[in-house]
């Protein structure tokens, strides 16, 4: 269910797991069940409480019986929800934690998935040099053949991160091109392929092609209720960027203002600001 989009669904089912007898008899089955509901949680934009039962999760992974693996991702859930809720000191404190995990014991999969997330909360941390390092790390333990879904995913995850800390290189137009093309060949949900949309359209909107990206945004933004709001808040604030700097302030000015509601409503304060700011900005230029 939750690969396909279903989250509450799965919310309701890992929820009702949560509090069977059965479960809260053993630590390591409670701690995976917490783990995958967080997941959910943070899969519809309720970033607290994802942190909140993230938080459950590193505790019973901590308690249980000696599982790397187990550990290593709470701890990735935990700091997903923490950096997706602008909450990124803390995020940082628990990649240091998650770094501390990763030992020759960890099969390649999981370190593979360990260094992605840290990569990712240093690129939000304006840290490119650390998070392309720590993504290179990932790609050397992620293999293709092994996982071509998860391969998608980390090189459409990795060239997000990217742009959102301005990096506009070859690199990062390859992990989305290659993204693209693992996606072709195992498909994927409709959120997945709106996602790895949004990517290349950020792409379009850094490389100052604003009529593609516009063009490309319409229908994330038509769609957006199939993605988790703190995305779909991401697309709207694209969209009204790249409809500015295509001179139609107005409209612009209507997608940014949807994009700080959506902000609002995820419990991401820091972007709401950000987006309130660049409102002001567009206002000024019009009235210029």
């Amino acid at each position: 269910m939750k690969k396909t989009g279903a989250f509450h669904d799965a919310q309701r089912l890992a929820e009702s797991l949560r509090d069977d007898v059965l479960t809260q008899r053993y630590q390591d089955l409670s701690a995976r069940v917490s783990t995958f509901l967080a997941g959910t949680l943070q899969g519809q934009g309720d970033l607290a409480a994802a942190a909140g039962e993230a938080r459950r999760a590193v505790a019973l992974a901590a308690s249980a019986a000696d599982s790397p693996d187990l550990r290593i991702t709470a701890q990735h859930a935990l700091i997903a929800a923490l950096a997706e809720s602008d909450q990124l000191d803390d995020a940082w404190e628990e990649c240091l934690r998650l770094a501390e995990l990763i030992t020759p014991d960890v099969n390649s999969q999981t370190a593979g998935k360990a260094y992605w997330v840290i990569g990712n909360v240093a690129y939000l941390r304006r840290d490119a040099a650390t998070g392309t390092d720590y993504h290179r790390r990932a790609a050397s333990n992620l293999s293709p053949s092994n996982d071509l879904d998860l391969w998608a995913r980390f090189n459409r995850a990795s060239a997000a991160l990217r742009l959102a800390g301005g990096v506009v290189e070859p690199e990062t137009l390859e992990c989305i091109e290659r993204a693209e093309l693992a996606a072709s060949i195992v498909g994927g949900s409709e959120r997945d392929k709106l996602e790895l949309s949004l990517t290349r359209a950020h792409w379009l909107f850094l490389t100052a092609q604003y009529d593609a990206a516009v063009e490309r945004l319409r229908p994330i933004c038509n769609a957006s209720s199939l993605i988790a709001s703190q995305t779909a808040a991401e697309a709207y604030l694209l969209l009204g960027q790249a409809l500015a700097r295509s001179g139609d302030a107005l409209e612009g000015l209507f997608q940014l203002e949807k994009s700080q509601e959506l902000f609002r409503q995820s419990g991401a304060p820091d972007r709401e600001a950000q987006v309130g700011k660049l409102i002001d900005e567009v206002h000024r230029r019009a009235e210029a």
